[in-house]
């Protein structure tokens, strides 16, 4: 019926996920201020629970997003997994230079206003291991099977 939803517990993921919750200071009267500096520890939580393995980061907006996804091209790297003549590869087939400049560094940004070729691109780059941190919104959660 049209009228049902279904809950999904982590039995059905075929990966299972790791959740860390880490404090990160006060957010005191000033909430957006908060919101913004939490990207500055970005970087650090990668490396210290990604075990230099691919990993996600969730965002609430699509410019969050990519604003995540450009600070990490300068602040963080993990390159020693990472092929670069695919990061290349990908690089070129990428319609955008934000995401054209992400790629080349290992880093990509998924939402639902990428253009749908970009989105299966930015797929199959971190599906193949080839991007060390993805920054996307829910959308990637909701509607891909991505491990």
């Amino acid at each position: 019926e049209s009228g049902e939803a279904f809950a999904f517990d982590i039995s059905y993921r075929p990966v299972p996920l790791k959740t860390h919750v880490v404090a990160c200071g006060f957010a005191g009267t000033n909430r957006y201020m908060f919101d913004k500096n939490l990207d500055k520890h970005v970087p650090q939580l990668l490396r210290r629970f990604s075990s230099g393995r691919p990993a996600i980061v969730f965002c609430h907006s699509k410019k969050d997003t990519m604003q995540l996804a450009e600070e990490l091209t300068k602040s963080y790297s993990n390159f020693s997994r990472l092929d670069t003549s695919a990061l290349m590869n990908f690089s070129y087939k990428a319609s955008t230079a934000s995401l054209q400049g992400c790629l080349r560094k290992g880093i990509a940004y998924h939402h639902a206003g990428l253009d749908a070729d970009d989105r299966k691109l930015v797929e199959e780059a971190f599906s193949s291991g080839n991007i060390a941190c993805l920054c996307a919104t829910s959308t990637l959660a909701m509607g891909v099977n991505l491990p």
